[in-house]
């Protein structure tokens, strides 16, 4: 079984967000670390794998990751 989730990164508030990208299953989270945003994915994921859909087994978690960097190109002075 498949299951595809949008993280992003928010610069601003400094968290990470998980959703759902399938209106099979509803799923959203948050972390300040993606290692520990990953954990909690998973957990939710097997939860709803196993308690809404029945399923047992082999899940295959893809993550569809979107960071947007900013930085200045301009050169110190040497």
């Amino acid at each position: 079984m498949e299951f595809t989730v949008k993280v992003t990164w928010y610069e601003e508030d400094k968290v990470w967000v998980a959703q759902s990208s399938n209106d099979k299953f509803a799923l959203t989270t948050d972390h300040t670390s993606f290692d520990a945003l990953l954990e909690r994915v998973k957990v939710a994921v097997e939860d709803i794998a196993e308690v809404e859909l029945g399923y047992t087994g082999e899940i295959k978690l893809i993550l569809d990751v979107e960071r947007t960097v900013s930085f200045n190109t301009a050169m110190a002075t040497l």
